[in-house]
């Protein structure tokens, strides 16, 4: 499998300090899945502040007035001028952090560095409304499915579910 993690828009082969951050994490969440760690709060939170690294470079959450990965519902709460519209988003993982999970265990005997960066990063978060969360989770899609299936129902325009590296292999 060809490198992806150089192709993200964040590398974990960059010099810097968050770089290197993001290779210990995604080695020791390696190293928990070749164990065969039950997922847990602290594996699913390694998940998280890696997902959003690779996408943003940070392990914090994205600024969500300049978030590109947002669906149309929430880009027009967004821009609605509504002093209390953060209220009504929140980040949602395209793949949820427990799929990620079990496809690093499901892969554990040959799982590497980049094979799990490209796993995590393949699917970046999306902003979207709290409507649309419910929504995903009334149709049985709070902990699973596919991500296109899961978004299928939700309007996005403007980027794809897919990272645009993952895209463009």
């Amino acid at each position: 499998m060809a490198s992806l993690s150089g192709q993200m828009p964040y590398s974990i082969h960059d010099k810097t300090l968050a770089a290197k951050k993001a290779r210990i994490l995604i080695n020791a969440l390696c190293d928990c899945a070749k164990a065969g760690v039950k997922p847990s709060a602290v594996t699913k939170k390694m998940l998280s502040g890696v997902s959003l690294y690779l996408e943003c470079g940070t392990f914090m959450k994205e600024n969500w007035k300049t978030c590109h990965r947002i669906s149309d519902a929430a880009a027009l709460v967004r821009a609605s001028g509504d002093e209390d519209w953060k209220r009504k988003l929140t980040f949602e993982h395209a793949r949820p952090l427990s799929v990620m999970y079990q496809m690093l265990l499901d892969e554990r005997t040959t799982l590497t560095l980049e094979r799990a960066a490209f796993i995590i990063g393949e699917y970046p978060p999306v902003l979207v409304t709290m409507e649309e969360e419910v929504r995903q989770t009334k149709l049985g899609f709070k902990h699973g499915g596919v991500p296109e299936q899961r978004y299928a129902e939700i309007p996005i325009s403007g980027f794809s579910l897919r990272s645009d590296a993952a895209t463009s292999r």
